[in-house]
């Protein structure tokens, strides 16, 4: 498990936030190790509601850890209206960062058995979109970030800035977020580039 990610942190050290369960920070941990690395639109990662059927949202048979990557099948994206599903790998990354492969893999070793939403709490229900984004926000306020300055979709913004920091190509941009047109200069914040 990496040693880097500051949710767990942020928990643990906070005089903010009450006692959270262990479970509940290797679930959001893993949630937004995947959505960052994963370039997730927050549909494709978590369910519109607790209680929502599949749709669109990641299942638990649409991952699969092998070593040190992570496979990912999109049933369907926005990327995909036709919802022929891709693979996609997450590489693990170096030790004491951030890691969609380690973080996943702790979160599967203590989620609960069963089919459905790979994202889920002990009760079994699923993580929504809603729970997604308030625990966000709340992290980014105890960092001292201005909350509503950020939503799920920063993830996505995040991932493709992070190619494009480290020297990436237009090619490479538009293969991390599944995209096919030129929309993903919507997601390269120029004013950011160093």
């Amino acid at each position: 498990m990496s040693t880097g990610w500051s949710l767990p942190c942020i928990f643990a050290s906070s005089g903010k936030v009450a006692a959270v369960p262990q479970f509940e920070v290797l679930l959001f941990r893993a949630a937004f190790s995947l959505a960052f690395f994963g370039a997730f639109c927050c549909g494709e990662l978590v369910a519109g509601s607790r209680l929502d059927a599949e749709g669109r949202a990641l299942l638990f048979q649409d991952i699969l850890v092998a070593g040190t990557v992570v496979h990912v099948h999109f049933r369907c994206s926005k990327t995909d209206q036709h919802a022929w599903g891709i693979w996609f790998i997450l590489q693990a990354s170096p030790e004491g960062q951030p890691c969609p492969v380690w973080d996943t893999e702790a979160y599967l070793a203590v989620r609960p058995l069963g089919a459905g939403h790979l994202l889920v709490h002990t009760d079994g229900s699923c993580l929504s979109w809603y729970q997604f984004t308030s625990v966000f926000r709340a992290c980014l306020d105890l960092l001292g970030l201005p909350p509503l300055e950020f939503g799920p979709h920063s993830f996505r913004i995040g991932a493709a800035m992070h190619v494009v920091a480290a020297g990436g190509s237009r090619e490479k941009v538009m293969q991390v977020g599944r995209w096919h047109s030129s929309a993903y200069r919507h997601y390269v914040r120029q004013d950011l580039v160093y």
